[in-house]
């Protein structure tokens, strides 16, 4: 049954409507009640909507956006999970949420020991020499990467050296950022198992290489097992190796990437220490780095630093999240999170894989990309995630990796039950069975939501978001 579509907030209001409102212990009682004079400013003039119907109104709209403490939110590569309450607490607690960079330093001592002790964390977990915390979110502290690798590569007095590597495995991220630095972008070829192979850059091992970009796991959740002799190849050649730390998650107490050939790695806090995600942000992406990238990190003090990329002292309130997280957990509850995370991912793919296209057979790590191959009656990955929704679960990423056609990405995360997963995979199981039985009902859901159906490509591409006020009766 179709959720009733909510009309927008200003469609509930009246001029004639009286509203009760608090006046001067010594008013009169016939003052106590009062027509409100409202707004006019072409919202439907002078009218007024009671304190109930708009809780109750923001109430039922809340319902309708899903999020992760109702169930399994399983986007690959986004990896939304469950933000621990304690981490929540400590973060709200005024000594840390009242905190301002501006209060005498006596006072702010203990807040940069927690920074400290955040960046050393994060150092000893990827092996990187250094970490600078002042990137506000992942796809910024990989732009500050970029500008780091350019600074190095001037001061050596190699302006031409102006050619990033990108994988078509590569978050969507990694191009822009080498863009919007000047660098040019050449993207390379993974092999059919979802590989990147030396082989493959080695025609591009020349003096105009500036970088390589690996997503490490990528985001098939394949683990590039050549990552070593690649970065061995672009150091022999004079060029850096950045290491997209998206799926840190799936890395933690496992293996390190400064000491396997990344000079370079962002983290996702949000992502990886379950710091907020999915609209609860703000983000924070730290960066970890070597020390023939140290003196031109943000804010190093070095003269040929790139400079602060972001004011004070970063993310604050994202820090403390992390800062206890690592420290509930220590260095055997963060391996133990990449174990969970792996077995869950795989616990999926082997229940899926009975109904569902697995294109790259290679073994997967924290996610897995299944497509739509060979569904029948014409239905495709969006009937699939759009019929998902009808099951009470948020729909998998799709359409990416963009090199896998039809793709659909499912992440479960390692906050997720044998339950939740069992779930999730009944849902995915029956949806995929509809496909064959029921087709047509299957390629007009969701059948539960307000709305089904929309043009997305117009959606985007054509916004129109003037509100137009309806006529009544």
């Amino acid at each position: 049954m179709r959720t009733p579509l909510e009309s927008v907030i200003f469609h509930r209001a009246a001029p004639d409507k009286e509203w009760l409102r608090a006046c001067s212990p010594d008013a009169h009682i016939d003052s106590i009640v009062l027509d409100f004079a409202g707004r006019e400013d072409g919202l439907g003039g002078m009218e007024q909507v009671g304190e109930v119907e708009v809780v109750r109104h923001y109430t039922r709209l809340s319902t309708l956006n899903w999020d992760i403490d109702r169930g399994l939110y399983p986007l690959g590569s986004c990896t939304m999970k469950h933000n621990p309450r304690l981490n929540e607490a400590v973060a709200a607690d005024p000594a840390y949420a009242a905190v301002h960079p501006e209060w005498p330093p006596q006072y702010l001592v203990q807040h940069q020991r927690i920074m400290q002790e955040l960046a050393r964390d994060l150092a000893a977990l990827s092996g990187f020499d250094e970490v600078s915390l002042l990137p506000a979110a992942g796809a910024h502290g990989e732009l500050t990467a970029v500008f780091m690798i350019r600074a190095y590569h001037l001061a050596r007095g190699q302006k031409d050296r102006n050619v990033f590597l990108i994988p078509d495995s590569a978050h969507g991220t990694n191009p822009a950022s080498a863009a919007m630095c000047g660098f040019r972008c050449v993207q390379v070829t993974s092999g059919k198992d979802g590989i990147l192979r030396l082989e493959s850059i080695k025609e591009h091992l020349n003096e105009r290489l500036a970088a390589i970009m690996i997503t490490n796991p990528n985001t098939l959740g394949v683990f590039e097992e050549e990552f070593a002799s690649i970065a061995d190849a672009v150091h022999t050649a004079g060029g850096l190796v950045y290491m997209d730390g998206a799926n840190f998650n799936a890395a933690m107490g496992v293996f390190q990437p400064g000491r396997i050939g990344a000079d370079v790695m962002h983290f996702n806090l949000h992502k990886t220490f379950t710091t907020p995600h999915g609209g609860g942000g703000p983000g924070s992406g730290p960066i970890g780095f070597n020390r023939n990238l140290a003196p031109f990190a943000p804010a190093s003090g070095d003269a040929r630093s790139i400079g602060p990329v972001k004011t004070w002292f970063g993310q604050w309130g994202m820090f403390i999240r992390a800062w206890v997280y690592i420290r509930t957990l220590g260095a055997r509850g963060l391996k133990e999170v990449t174990e969970d995370a792996v077995l869950n991912a795989n616990y999926i793919r082997a229940r899926l894989e009975k109904v569902l296209n697995l294109p790259i057979k290679t073994p997967t790590l924290h996610e897995v990309v299944f497509n739509d191959k060979d569904l029948p009656n014409k239905v495709i990955t969006l009937d699939i995630a759009k019929r998902l929704i009808d099951y009470g679960f948020h729909p998998p990423t799709v359409y990416f990796p963009i090199h896998v056609h039809g793709a659909l990405m499912i992440e479960p995360t390692e906050t997720e039950s044998l339950d939740e997963l069992d779930r999730f995979c009944d849902a995915m199981e029956a949806v995929v069975a509809e496909a064959a039985s029921n087709p047509e009902h299957l390629k007009l859901a969701p059948h539960t939501t307000p709305v089904s159906r929309v043009d997305e490509v117009k959606a985007a591409k054509d916004t129109d978001l003037v509100f137009r006020p309806a006529a009544r009766n």
